[in-house]
């Protein structure tokens, strides 16, 4: 019997003007061969007040789509039901949304002073060494996103819309500067936290930051070199990878856009789990 292909995505946020993504539909060349399919969070914004969140409308779509489907949760739909992490091929993929490699979920965010905040209030009534588990943290960062309050519309697409949305993206320029610091970033926190609560891995798949890439974090301490792979978002302006995996196989593929719909395009990396890297 063949191997399951599994398909991962990540950061849809279906709904959201800044999103490619309009209609569900659209992702059906990306579903096509496809055994299991995996959202890796922020399918949806379950978080703007009377708004909403489209979730049907992709629920629907997933459930007609013949592929087994797994939604994970991420800080933009943090009380969907469903995990925050996802371990695939024993442990040697780990899979979640990338919220808990930082300290404040997203310290580039608007939300970033109100998200420490609230983290300090819950990390105050767990111990050191259970805020250390990435189970507590994933946990707490969830409550943590629930109902931060609104700052725009992110559901209007008109121009004027737009413009406001962009001046909030780089004002004020610290943010621009955080979300740099991330991006930066993101392999040596990634491969820290792995090494530390997910030993197994040797890849690792989130998205969260919308900055597309793979990147190796190499041996350590007699550790496995580990891959790092953010599959970035369906918004713009840096569009996205999936990650497929057949086996012992890991793909990594540039999604593209064209005539209404998301397919694969090329290949962009490559592993095999059974070799050290």
């Amino acid at each position: 019997m063949p191997d399951p292909v599994i398909r991962i995505f990540s950061d849809l946020h279906y709904g959201d003007a800044r999103s490619r993504l309009h209609d569900p539909a659209a992702l059906a060349p990306l579903l096509r061969g496809a055994d299991e399919v995996v959202l890796n969070g922020d399918t949806v914004d379950t978080q703007i007040p009377g708004r909403p969140s489209g979730w049907d409308e992709v629920a629907g779509f997933f459930a007609k789509s013949g592929a087994r489907t797994a939604y994970l949760t991420g800080n933009h739909d943090p009380d969907l039901d469903g995990p925050a992490e996802l371990e695939l091929a024993g442990g040697r993929v780990w899979v979640t949304h990338g919220d808990v490699f930082y300290e404040a979920i997203a310290p580039w965010s608007h939300h970033a002073v109100e998200l420490r905040r609230r983290l300090a209030e819950l990390r105050a009534g767990v111990s050191p060494a259970e805020w250390a588990r990435v189970e507590t943290r994933l946990r707490l960062n969830r409550v943590a996103s629930v109902a931060l309050p609104g700052l725009l519309d992110v559901t209007r697409r008109s121009a004027m819309a737009r413009a406001a949305r962009l001046a909030r993206t780089l004002f004020p320029p610290t943010r621009i500067l955080a979300m740099a610091r991330a991006w930066r970033d993101t392999p040596a926190l990634v491969g820290a936290v792995a090494r530390a609560e997910r030993p197994a891995a040797r890849v690792v798949v989130l998205g969260h930051s919308h900055y597309p890439g793979v990147w190796t974090v190499p041996r350590m301490e007699g550790k496995p070199g580990l891959t790092v792979v953010n599959t970035g978002s369906f918004a713009r302006p840096f569009g996205g990878l999936f990650v497929e995996l057949t086996g012992e196989r890991v793909r990594v593929v540039r999604i593209v856009e064209a005539g209404g719909e998301f397919r694969p395009g090329r290949v962009v990396a490559e592993r095999d789990l059974g070799r050290a890297s």
